[in-house]
């Protein structure tokens, strides 16, 4: 028995297409294969080849990640799969250890994934880096606290997704989290996406103000769900994209999502700071709940660092001892600093005032939890109880960081 592991190539389309649908208990769909060549190019996809025959893949699709401003060059990882007789044998750590090299190597400087299953990527040096909130509610008698101004909607199709993104781009670009979208992810990912197992085109209405403006627009799915008893067969809509330049578009739009008053539920997933909940007569009509989001993974510190647009108030520095047991070039101990002309980190000689392992300097990249939280539960040994101001200071973030794609 051999085996290899390599980049697809265009003749691998059909065996990942195949590995990847029994993977997820999809529905088979005979084109995927060629779907595939028009989406992914093969060079994304690593495989675990035994005896010629594909049993497990990984890929990574390149994104740019929006940080206040700025942007990382950042590699999504998934699906990852195996086939069920080949897992537990070492295939997916491979898999996933050659896809972060070959992000270094295409200048990917963070990682993130999506996944239930936390321990095995944390063994890799992923950790939970965003969260949102997720809405759900009944329609039929929902009303908001106050009506929202004139204006009017429109119907879009995938040929829109300029106007979309110009909405999208004024809204996301600024925070921390979202990513920069192409024409192929608008067409592919936003006015089409995966539910029960196959893919389905979504509805989507525009909101335009009294001067014209386009200021907002929601992408959503009417799904249709078994009958128990055989009658009238119920129906959720769930918002994939809800995004509103000004508390008028947000108003007018969720007030076209109420018109579908025959939905059994609306079910959303926000921003974290958002305040939905709050707009209605009776808040305890919405169901709210906190939803992980992506998990994170440094892919080089120097690089990631030196990217990352710095916040803070004032200059600050720090000396962090880093264990990175997959990727040892960061491992080691490395100053931190941020000021005026941004952030910058290098290895350096000097004792740490912290140390952590990689996977703790993936929030603290994104802003999803401060220094003193990861103290105080042991994930971070503080050597320099003073350094902990500056260590808050250079990871401060102007906005909770918050994706409202999944990969």
């Amino acid at each position: 028995m051999t085996t290899e592991y390599r980049n697809l190539t265009e003749d691998d389309y059909e065996q990942a297409a195949k590995l990847e649908q029994r993977a997820f208990y999809n529905k088979v769909d005979p084109t995927y294969a060629e779907r595939m060549k028009d989406i992914f190019r093969p060079e994304w996809t690593v495989g675990a080849f035994v005896d010629g025959r594909l049993v497990a893949d990984t890929r990574t699709i390149p994104h740019v990640r929006w940080m206040h401003g700025g942007q990382t060059a950042f590699g999504g990882i998934g699906p990852v799969t195996c086939e069920a007789a080949f897992r537990r044998q070492g295939h997916v750590a491979r898999l996933l250890t050659l896809a972060l090299e070959q992000m270094r190597e295409r200048g990917q400087w963070l990682a993130g994934l999506h996944t239930p299953h936390d321990g095995l990527y944390q063994r890799f040096g992923w950790e939970r880096a965003e969260h949102k909130k997720r809405y759900k509610f009944k329609p039929q008698n929902f009303r908001l606290r106050s009506r929202g101004p004139r204006g009017r909607t429109a119907p879009l199709t995938p040929d829109d997704w300029q106007r979309m993104n110009a909405v999208y781009e004024a809204a996301y670009r600024p925070l921390n989290g979202a990513f920069e979208r192409s024409e192929l992810w608008w067409r592919e990912s936003i006015m089409n996406t995966w539910d029960a197992g196959g893919r389905v085109p979504t509805d989507a209405v525009l909101w335009i103000d009294e001067q014209g403006r386009d200021r907002g627009y929601v992408v959503y799915l009417d799904r249709a769900l078994a009958s128990l008893d055989g009658g009238w067969t119920p129906h959720q809509i769930w918002i994939r994209d809800f995004c509103a330049l000004d508390g008028d578009a947000y108003r007018a739009l969720w007030e076209h999502m109420l018109t579908h008053d025959l939905a059994d539920s609306i079910t959303v997933e926000m921003h974290p700071d958002d305040r939905f909940r709050d707009l209605a007569e009776n808040p305890f009509d919405v169901t709210v709940t906190v939803d992980e989001g992506a998990m994170y993974r440094i892919v080089d510190i120097e690089r990631a660092i030196g990217e990352r647009p710095y916040v803070g108030h004032r200059p600050a520095s720090v000396t962090i001892a880093i264990e990175d047991r997959t990727l040892d070039w960061n491992t080691g101990a490395w100053r931190i600093e941020g000021g005026e002309a941004g952030m910058r980190a290098e290895k350096t000689d000097a004792d740490p005032d912290f140390e952590m392992s990689i996977n703790m300097l993936a929030p603290l990249f994104s802003g999803y939890t401060t220094p003193r939280v990861l103290a105080n539960n042991g994930f971070i040994r503080v050597h320099r109880e003073e350094s902990l101001a500056d260590l808050t200071e250079l990871f401060t973030v102007a906005d909770s960081p918050y994706c409202p794609d999944f990969y």
